[in-house]
């Protein structure tokens, strides 16, 4: 059964840890994103990844 982890996970290196450490199938992230919302764009680009913008975005 697939489980998520939850409550003061706000590092991009912690929440990947989760994941590839097999520990959780998702990250929940909560209050972080309501003070945050662009949390995944900084954590992929911290972690050296790309997060896709909707195409809506592009036209700002």
């Amino acid at each position: 059964m697939p489980g998520a982890a939850v409550g003061l996970i706000t590092e991009p290196a912690r929440a990947q840890d989760v994941i590839t450490s097999g520990r959780a199938d998702a990250v929940l992230l909560g209050r972080e994103l309501l003070r945050n919302p662009h949390w995944a764009h900084h954590a992929a680009a911290e972690l050296g990844g790309e997060a896709p913008s909707p195409v809506q975005y592009h036209r700002a």
